[in-house]
């Protein structure tokens, strides 16, 4: 049985992320899909960005968010 860990609308929001990472690291879960939305309203966007880009690298699936697309267009 595979487990993924889903993240969606993180929006800069470096704490939110850094508890839910290791929350999933806690059960054991090594497989993401990031459902968009990294940027926008937190104050951390350049860090969430960098940290999902090495999930990405070690295989995590990312889609973009609307909140993305605005920013990278």
């Amino acid at each position: 049985r595979m487990s993924i860990a889903i993240l969606t609308d993180i929006h800069a929001n470096r704490e939110a992320l850094e508890a839910c990472l290791a929350h999933a690291e806690a059960a054991g879960l090594r497989d993401f899909a990031v459902l968009g939305d990294l940027v926008g309203y937190g104050a951390d966007p350049a860090w969430c960005v960098e940290r999902v880009e090495t999930l990405q690298r070690e295989g995590a699936i990312v889609l973009l968010g609307n909140h993305d697309e605005a920013v990278y267009g």
